[in-house]
């Protein structure tokens, strides 16, 4: 597993980009900043500038640092290994959208239109793409549906993001058509909760299920 400076171009330009968005725009942004929208596009909930930077900061760059490196560092590198170029592919698109929706919130705050809508498809395109992958992620300590029983099992972490997968990929479909359709945000935040811990549950009684004594005499297909 090694880092290829071709591959960070993207994630690095990024970055960077943003960088000098954010010295461009600072001085001029007014002291409170929108946080939050309703898909009718009406801001519901506002922060100071600072922490709208702060906020922002952390989480651009924390998405790059942290899937980019701690793969080097957990205890199941090699079964990453072959599969870190998908990690990769989730985080620049991860680092795309959030880059969007960062830019659309500065836009908002200088009184420009407000694509709330469209900030609702940018994150269920992400869910989209997220699920389409998920089946595909290694068993790791760091990104996925990490429970103690998926940790435990390869199976079950198999089967568990196979079901996650399908159940990501109808929740981003749903939730760009709520962002389309302007529905309230809480439908869409149901649907993204039950496609976060329906598989955790499942990912339990599927392990209880296998660790059941097999009968004697009795084949399991």
């Amino acid at each position: 597993m090694k880092m290829s400076w071709k591959r960070e171009i993207l994630g690095i330009a990024v970055l960077a980009a943003l960088v000098i968005i954010s010295i461009h725009y600072y001085p001029i942004l007014p002291a409170r900043m929108p946080s939050h929208f309703d898909f009718q596009g009406k801001v519901n909930g506002w922060t100071g500038k600072n922490a709208f930077f702060v906020m922002w900061g952390a989480i651009i760059i924390l998405t790059y640092l942290l899937i980019s490196f701690l793969p080097f560092i957990d205890p199941l590198r090699k079964k990453i290994e072959p599969k870190f170029k998908i990690l990769l592919i989730i985080r620049d698109v991860m680092l795309v959208v959030f880059a969007v929706i960062f830019i659309m919130s500065i836009n908002a705050a200088l009184g420009g239109k407000t694509y709330v809508n469209y900030m609702g498809v940018l994150l269920g395109i992400l869910l989209v793409v997220l699920g389409n992958y998920m089946p595909k992620f290694p068993q790791n300590w760091f990104i996925g549906i990490k429970t103690p029983w998926t940790i435990s099992s390869e199976i079950v972490w198999k089967k568990t993001h196979i079901l996650g997968g399908w159940m990501f990929t109808a929740a981003g479909f749903l939730y760009v058509v709520a962002a389309l359709l302007k529905m309230s945000p809480t439908i869409s935040l149901i649907v993204v909760l039950l496609a976060a811990f329906i598989p955790v549950g499942y990912s339990f009684i599927l392990y209880k299920r296998l660790q059941k004594p097999k009968v004697p005499g009795r084949s399991v297909e």
